[in-house]
């Protein structure tokens, strides 16, 4: 199971280095381009990988302890992902007020927190 976790982490690696490597022209915001820009937008920026690897570790140690006290895999998933989300919602409420909040920031909070409680439970 964890090679394919493995395998699923280099395909997209090499997915998002093929989106950097050509740079597409945006003509139409309906056209496939358009979707590519946006996506190499949304995997390049530095701040959403800081919010999923932000989320990942919170919802992992989480899960993580929530197993090691319970023994029950899907409660220990569903906490460690709320706590996951928990955290990164707090923090795009603080950025309404001190920063620039963000949709793309929860939907990064959402993919860190999810792959860290499934990946945790790999190795139970």
């Amino acid at each position: 199971m964890r090679w394919l976790l493995i395998y699923i982490m280099l395909g997209l690696n090499c997915s998002a280095q093929s989106l950097m490597s050509d740079p597409p022209s945006i003509s139409d915001p309906n056209s496939v381009n358009y979707a590519l820009i946006q996506i190499r937008g949304f995997v390049v920026s530095t701040d959403k990988q800081l919010h999923m690897a932000g989320c990942f570790m919170i919802s992992s140690v989480t899960t993580s302890y929530v197993y090691n006290r319970t023994a029950d895999k899907r409660k220990a998933i569903a906490i460690g992902f709320g706590a996951g989300m928990v955290a990164g919602i707090a923090k795009e409420i603080y950025d309404i007020r001190y920063g620039s909040p963000q949709w793309g920031d929860i939907a990064a909070d959402a993919i860190g927190s999810g792959l860290g409680a499934v990946s945790i439970t790999f190795t139970f």
